[in-house]
């Protein structure tokens, strides 16, 4: 009998360790088995409870001036939310590359900056996260319309509009009321009005970076008719070449006179004979210039500017293959407040996304300036988003033509003949 209570007692120990051990399992190697095909099937699941105390990668490209600025925001911001983070600036002029490479790869970071135009062709790609579903989706509606537009696709929200900097073409205004002009050209013959007076004292009209394929594209499309690549192509099809004989004749005229810079170029605040008197520019550079001015606010010359078709903005994106969705929307939340909108403007001059705000400093621009108020910084006639891809990409085909006609290496006939050719192929 003793043997027998002693096997008994036995049994009742080894079945209240079982209980007791949350270690002991008799499933052994079966539960081991189990967890690696649920990883299997899940590659996200373990990974992303592993890294929850990993910082979220910013992949950008900016200039190191414009880093600087951005870099002790994006702290400050991830400090207020209780983030973690690591800024990666690149090269602008290999953004693109290493970007659609660490995509590919799978390698790419939590949060990119994109330029707005692009976020549908990496959306297409199935490489971002929707923010449809992200504390995010509470705030795009304070963003600037036209912005949110170029980052809508299939019927989802691929990026957060950051913020923008319109192209613009601007005028001393002391040189058109030599000419008589009260604003800038609106028609051809007040076009001509403008080189006349240009010849008469000397000088070249208008200053613009040749290499600016947006720039220079804006500016032809300033023109009547409207002279870009893409519309020239558009003119065509309608067959209205009496219009398109006088953008070209009016083109020609205007190529003497112009300035061509390799790189943005600058504009003078004051009445000074080294520059010439209009300019195709971005905001952020006009007004930059007028903050380096060390002359008295009196002595500057009073700029004439109005807004042309382009706009260069950016969008804060959220990459398929992060794990830290969360921590990345509220990060971009707090980079896109209101606060923090006015601060990146007036560090770097380039505009608030969010509409209160772009109001706002619109405001104060209107008595700084010579600007017809409540203009918009948007065209009208600008092309609905889902044609911007193919609009820049012709815009970019014959980007080396319009050099080639600003250089005056061919007149503006062969500039149009040129895209008709290839249009009619």
């Amino acid at each position: 009998m003793k043997r027998r209570h002693q096997v008994v007692l036995f049994a009742v120990l080894l079945l209240s360790l079982t209980i007791l051990s949350p270690s002991f399992d008799f499933r052994g190697s079966q539960l081991n088995q189990e967890r690696e095909q649920e990883k299997d099937t899940f590659p996200g699941s373990l990974s992303r409870n592993e890294d929850a105390q990993a910082p979220l990668e910013i992949v950008v490209a900016m200039s190191d001036e414009e880093f600087q600025a951005f870099q002790k925001i994006a702290k400050e911001v991830a400090a207020s939310q209780l983030v973690e983070i690591n800024l990666r600036n690149e090269k602008p002029d290999t953004y693109k590359r290493v970007l659609d490479l660490e995509f590919s790869l799978r390698e790419n970071g939590d949060v990119v900056l994109l330029d707005s135009e692009e976020v549908q062709y990496y959306a297409r790609k199935g490489y971002l996260y929707p923010l449809n579903g992200t504390t995010l989706s509470k705030s795009l509606g304070d963003t600037v319309v036209e912005l949110r537009g170029m980052t809508e696709w299939n019927g989802y929200q691929w990026g957060m509009p950051f913020d923008f900097d319109p192209y613009i073409l601007a005028a001393q205004s002391s040189f058109l009321k030599r000419t008589g002009l009260e604003s800038l050209p609106r028609n051809k013959d007040q076009w001509v009005k403008l080189t006349q007076q240009a010849i008469a004292e000397g000088i070249p009209l208008i200053t613009m970076n040749i290499n600016d394929v947006y720039g220079t594209n804006a500016w032809l499309n300033h023109l009547e008719p409207r002279m870009a690549p893409d519309q020239v192509k558009r003119t065509q099809i309608d067959s209205q070449t009496g219009d398109l004989q006088q953008g070209i004749k009016l083109m020609n005229q205007i190529q003497p006179l112009i300035r061509l810079e390799s790189t943005n170029p600058e504009f003078s605040p004051t009445a000074d004979q080294n520059y010439t008197p209009m300019v195709v520019s971005l905001l952020s550079q006009l007004l930059s210039a007028d903050q380096a001015s060390i002359v008295d606010e009196d002595s500057l010359e009073r700029i004439s500017f109005e807004t042309l078709e382009s706009v260069n903005s950016r969008s804060l994106v959220i990459t398929a293959g992060s794990v830290e969705a969360e921590e990345a929307s509220r990060w971009i939340e707090g980079m896109t407040s209101a606060t923090t909108q006015l601060k990146w403007y007036q560090q770097v001059n380039r505009l608030p996304a969010k509409q209160q705000e772009l109001d706002l400093e619109s405001e104060k621009l209107v008595g700084r300036y010579d600007m017809t108020k409540g203009q918009s910084w948007f065209s009208h006639t600008q092309d609905v988003p889902a044609a911007t891809t193919e609009s820049h990409a012709l815009i970019t085909r014959f980007h080396q033509k319009v050099q080639q006609f600003l250089k005056g290496e061919i007149t503006a006939n062969q500039y149009v003949d040129s895209i008709r050719i290839t249009s009619l192929k």
